[in-house]
């Protein structure tokens, strides 16, 4: 037992000795705010040509990196990068030129097209959806975390059992590991499997790693490593689960902490592919656990379960279903997980039903010494798909319904303008400020200020000029500094389509400006850059990892940056910078500044050629003698705002020396002020946005804020207020009307403006709250002002309010119009084999706003798919009113020859918007691949002669009777076998037709893949008739033979059409040696189904099924090889089914064979273990 002492010392907030100060170990900081001090990344250097890319290393464009590249310095070695990609690979690299150190893969990745699949009973084909969020592979995909104290990373794997590289949703399992980060070799006790533990808070629920995801990134609290899990799309049975394994070997999982458990939550079910469970899963774009102490927070996504109903409820009460909710769950010294604290928004069933996730952006806690005001000393914030960004008091999370008229008790909500993926960050210097990022909107920021009560407040100060990515993917802001200092802030973002863009954390007339740095073509989605010691690390979409920053060979190191504290406007001052040669140098050049009050001179500079060490100073000024606060006549630079201020010197330079940059940026910083009062407002027009008339929000109304300040070095008194409808000179006189009980005009209004004779002191300022309150729909504004002893200024305020958005959706038709009937059914019918046909989906908007669509999952099959997913109905997409969108949906059938068996490719397309009336739409996409039948046909009109292969014919040939054509084809060749009562036919080198009643072997064999069979038919050039010399095309007569192990290796998939049908009758088999594939084994009394409910596989489908000895269930895909037995008839198989006594399942080393003649195997002949699943009935 470990002492409470030690767990004290895990919370202790200290650096561990083998951690260097430039290192990042986990997901941005352990609070999730975003914002990191300690990495070099000077602002002057990064908008300099002397930033770029300094290495690009590609794996592979299949190789997608969904965790963050990790920083770290082992003790007594150099900084490497640690990566972790979503195939299971793990690799180090050197942090400065980006050399493979060591790689490992730790197990093969669960496939992502195991998730889903088509499965047929006789002529039925139920659809079971895919999720194709991330593609190819789904290994690593939560970012890990490193332990500086013992040099080990942990994280968790997805993998099958039994290292398999393959098995399907039910054989998915999840592992987690502990690492040497150099090594990467296993730690004594690691890896621990995961699957098959009950939850703490519900024993009926237990973890099936097959069905979840691991997406955030994991965190380490009290000695223990907690990972959240969430579904695969909200795909099958499964329950959003905390889980913490310990750091200790041997220890292993210390608690699962279930997000939807019994009373509130459904029953469980045990047929993991129903889409039932609780859900509630946790995914949060990405973004880590927020961690506190002992505590750490979460978001969760929609869930069953709705325990509050409509009944407000503490936080701190229990709560078993915690769908849509901010959670604050504590860490016991012994690893154990409980729920301490919770927020549920009050319109969480609505969110539930519009798909609007309040958990697709994590938790972040924002830097207490900033962030803070009356009753408030901790602020916790998070952001989501239903477009609403939550302040909340860490201290007391809200509850449910706790707040005025059953609304939400928390600090501020703030309208997002749109959905928010991946979380929020931070900025706690220049007066604290926060950041996100809306689906295809600008970056906005919001600084911090106090309402009249002294209260936080956050109030919209700025925004990019430019709109993120239009769909999903723009990962969390980050925000740093160049060793904490202000006015170095720079915010980064992450864009799956534009790549990494830089801002000044600061905006400046409301405009967050950028920062020019090299593109770097379209991230990862919900990615973070990764930062070291002045570079930072990213992943792209097209399999690369790559390194940017500023060439280590700087020619100069100089004073940087240069602050020069508070200037008042008016006022000149001068710093001196000193610099050292770090090579030998040619000649000084010159130098500029990037602003004009900023002044250096390149007389100042030195003279000559310089040696290496040696120092010189030089002096410069920032002059604002010309500068003015006001628009002045003869002010040479124009208005001034005071505040922080921030420049770039640049000195050039000759270098003596090859390879080494010739320019070096300085840094020059300094805050501007006042000598007297100045007023000013911030921002200087607010945007409400739109309500909608008659829905939840409409009860409350729409808030905002501005910001009132004094930035000058007096005492500003407030003189007076008024509102007018217009500031415009042509619209009339100006008519104010004075604010009188709160009211600012046109249905806006505020709780606690500002009164007269009210003071600000010298840097002062307060947050005015706003509210908007329409029941009339239509556009509305209003002009209100200020008049101060500082000037006077006025804020124009906007809205307006609409009826809600009202969604319908349809199919297209083959005669040019829309199919609105449901279920929506779009099917492609008969399509034959090589074409490409596409149809398309709709959706309109025929309410009064703009209508969201919140959930979308496109079929991405090889032959069935969606070919502008990133365009087309994407998640956050919005449609205006009276407007639609469509989505191609495309069959691209792989382009088979003659004589194929039919096959049917099936999918959905998974749909949901922000009309809560609308519910998600599953959209089901069906077609059948056709192929040519040629030669004798059946009656049915197919091809009594069905392609077998490619076979090699030298050496011995597989068929013997040959008949030469020069207008051979393979219908012909087929007529002239099987009237000559030949069970194969053969087409070879164009012209040749073989027949033969023999079957070719199946070591002659060669994949379709080799296209050994590839040349044309002379009497048919569509067609393939062999290849060159030594490869023949051979086709079987189906009524008179079935393809086995003869013919076709072990290793290649069999072909059939749907539908079991009793064929074989009983055979015996030994255990000793078998032919068929374990499917289940049961060993009680209900563990078996009975013959009336033969099982198969979701993502596997066998021709062969056998019951055995009451209880055992095996399969295969051609058929075994029985062995002489004396048992026949009734002697036979008489052992009752362990499921049903009344009728028998095998006997002792004997089993009921069934067969299916009309299904389309996929699983392996051999060695592939299954779950059972009911399938049809069928007799013995």
């Amino acid at each position: 037992m470990w002492s409470p002492l030690f767990f004290l010392l895990i919370l202790a907030p200290f650096r561990a000795q083998s951690l260097a100060p430039t290192d990042e170990i986990q997901d941005a900081d352990s609070a999730q705010s975003g914002y990191l001090d300690n990495h070099n990344m000077d602002p002057a250097i990064v908008g300099s040509s002397s930033f770029g890319i300094l290495w690009k290393n590609t794996y592979g464009s299949k190789e997608k990196w969904y965790a963050k590249p990790l920083v770290y310095t082992p003790p007594g070695a150099s900084q490497l990068v640690f990566t972790a990609s979503a195939m299971n690979t793990l690799r180090i690299l050197d942090a400065v030129n980006g050399s493979l150190l060591n790689s490992r893969t730790v197990q093969p990745p669960f496939l992502q097209s195991d998730i889903g699949t088509a499965i047929s009973s006789y002529s039925l084909i139920e659809i079971i959806f895919c999720c194709t969020d991330i593609p190819d592979y789904i290994g690593i995909i939560g970012t890990p975390v490193i332990d500086p104290n013992t040099s080990t990373a942990y994280f968790f794997s997805k993998g099958y059992k039994n290292g398999a590289s393959s098995g399907g949703v039910a054989n998915g399992i999840y592992k987690f590991y502990a690492v040497d980060v150099q090594t990467l070799q296993d730690r004594p006790g690691f890896p621990v499997l995961i699957d098959g533990n009950f939850a703490d808070n519900d024993n009926t629920r237990y973890f099936i790693g097959g069905t979840v995801l691991q997406r955030p990134s994991v965190a380490m609290v009290n000695g223990v490593v907690i990972g959240g899990f969430g579904g695969h799309c909200d795909l099958f049975n499964y329950t959003g689960m905390a889980v913490a394994v310990s750091t200790t070997a041997g220890v292993g999982i210390t608690s699962i902490y279930a997000m939807e458990v019994s009373p509130g939550a459904p029953p469980v079910v045990t047929d993991i592919t129903v889409q039932q469970g609780g859900k509630a899963g946790i995914w949060q774009g990405g973004m880590g656990f927020a961690q506190d102490g002992s505590r750490f927070f979460l978001s969760t996504g929609n869930g069953l379960g709705h325990e509050n109903g409509d009944v407000p409820a503490s936080g701190r009460t229990p709560l078993t279903t915690l769908d849509e909710v901010i959670a604050a769950l504590t860490v016991s010294p012994t690893g154990k997980i409980t729920l301490s604290d919770y927020f549920e928004p009050y319109e969480y069933i609505s969110m539930d039903a519009g798909d609007r996730d309040l958990g697709s952006g994590g938790v972040s806690l924002l830097d207490p010494n900033v962030f803070k005001g009356v009753g408030v000393s901790r602020i916790a914030m998070s952001v989501g798909k239903n477009g609403k960004a939550y302040i909340l008091n860490a201290n007391n999370l809200g509850g449910f319904k706790q707040g005025s008229g059953g609304t939400d008790n928390i600090i501020q909500t703030i309208d997002a303008r749109g959905s928010v993926f991946a979380g929020m960050g931070s900025y706690p210097l220049e007066g604290g400020y926060i950041y996100f990022t809306p689906v295809g909107n600008p970056t906005v920021c919001y600084k911090i200020g106090a309402d009249s009560k002294g209260a936080p407040l956050f109030t919209l100060v700025g925004q990019t000029t430019t709109n993120g990515a239009g769909r999903v993917g723009i990962g969390a802001p980050t925000i740093t500094t160049y060793k904490g200092q202000p006015g170095t802030g720079i915010l980064w973002i992450c864009d799956p389509t534009a790549g990494l863009v830089a801002f000044n954390a600061v905006p400046v007339n409301s405009i967050l400006t950028p920062i020019k740095i090299p593109p770097t073509g379209g991230l990862n989605k919900f990615l973070r850059p990764a930062f070291g010691d002045g570079r930072l690390y990213v992943s792209d979409n097209n399999g690369n990892i790559i390194c940017m920053g500023s060439p280590v060979a700087l020619p100069l190191s100089c004073t940087s940056p240069v602050g020069f504290g508070d200037m008042p406007i008016g006022s000149t001052n001068t710093r001196i910078i000193n610099c050292t040669a770090l090579i030998a140098i040619t000649s000084i050049n010159g130098c500029i500044t990037g602003d004009a009050t900023w002044q250096c001179s390149n007389a100042t500079l030195p003279k000559g050629p310089l040696a290496q060490g040696t120092t010189f100073s030089f002096p410069v000024t920032w002059n604002l003698t010309q500068a003015s606060i006001n628009d002045a006549q003869n002010a040479s630079f124009g208005k001034i705002i005071p505040g922080v201020a921030s420049t770039s010197l640049t000195l050039f330079t000759t270098n003596a020396v090859p390879k080494y940059s010739n320019l070096l940026p300085i840094s020059l910083t300094g805050t501007t002020i006042s000598k007297a009062a100045y007023f000013t407002i911030s921002p200087p027009e607010v945007d409400f946005g739109g309500i909608v008339v008659g829905s939840d929000a409409a009860k409350t109304g729409l808030s905002a804020a501005v910001v009132l300040s004094n930035i000058g070095a007096q005492p500003l008194a407030f003189l007076g207020s008024a509102w007018t409808p217009s500031v415009d000179p042509e619209d009339g006189l100006i008519k104010f009307t004075n604010t009188t009980d709160d009211n600012l005009g046109n249905g806006f209004s505020s709780s606690s403006p500002p009164k007269v004779g009210d003071i600000l002191a010298t840097g002062q300022s307060i947050t005015v709250p706003l509210r908007f309150l329409e029941s009339h729909t239509g556009a509305f504004s209003t002009f209100v002002q200020w008049w101060t002893s500082g000037g006077a200024a006025y804020v124009l305020l906007t809205a307006s309010a609409s009826t809600a958005p009202v969604a319908n959706i349809s199919i297209s038709t083959i005669e040019g119009g829309w199919d609105y009937s449901e279920p929506l059914i779009l099917n492609f019918g008969n399509v034959r084999a090589g074409m490409t046909v596409s149809k398309y989906i709709r959706i309109c908007n025929s309410g009064g706003s703009a209508l969201a669509i919140t959930k979308s999952k496109p079929p991405i099959d090889t032959e069935l798919l969606a070919p502008n997913s990133a365009v087309d109905l994407h998640e956050g997409q919005s449609i205006d009113i009276n407007s639609c969108a469509t989505g191609q949906v495309s069959i691209v059938a792989a382009p088979l020859g003659v004589n194929r068996l039919d096959h049917t490719v099936s999918d959905v397309w998974i749909l949901n918007v922000n009309d809560v009336t609308f519910g998600v739409h599953n959209v089901q996409v069906t077609a059948n691949i056709i192929t040519q039948q040629v030669g004798p046909l059946l009656s049915n009109g197919s091809a009594e002669y069905l392609y077998l292969g490619c076979y090699i014919d030298g050496s011995g040939r597989q068929l013997q009777s040959k008949f030469t054509s020069a207008t051979n084809e393979n219908g012909q060749c087929q007529s002239t076998c099987f009237s000559k009562g030949y069970r194969f036919a053969g087409t070879e080198y164009h012209t040749e037709c073989w027949c033969g009643n023999n079957p070719p072997t199946a070591l002659k064999y060669t994949p379709e893949s080799f296209k050994y069979c590839s040349f044309s038919c002379p009497g048919d050039t569509t067609q393939a008739c062999g290849g060159d010399g030594t490869y023949v095309s051979i086709y079987y007569d189906r009524t008179k033979y079935t393809p086995g192990f003869d013919s076709i290796p072990e290793s290649i998939n069999s072909s059939s059409s749907a539908g079991l049908s009793p064929q074989l009758s009983t055979r015996s088999t030994t255990t000793t040696s078998r032919s068929m594939t374990v499917v289940s084994q049961a060993t009680t009394s209900s563990g078996l189904p009975t013959t009336n409910s033969l099982s198969a596989t979701p993502a596997t489908t066998y021709r062969y099924v056998g019951l055995e000895y009451g209880r055992e269930c095996y399969a295969c895909t051609v058929a075994p090889s029985p062995e002489p037995t004396s048992l026949i008839g009734s002697k036979a198989c008489t052992v009752p089914c362990k499921g049903d006594p009344n009728t028998s399942c095998g006997g002792g080393k004997m089993y009921n064979l069934y067969a299916a003649t009309s299904v389309i195997p996929t699983g392996l002949a051999r060695g592939q273990w299954s779950m059972a699943v009911p399938t049809s009935t069928i007799g013995v």
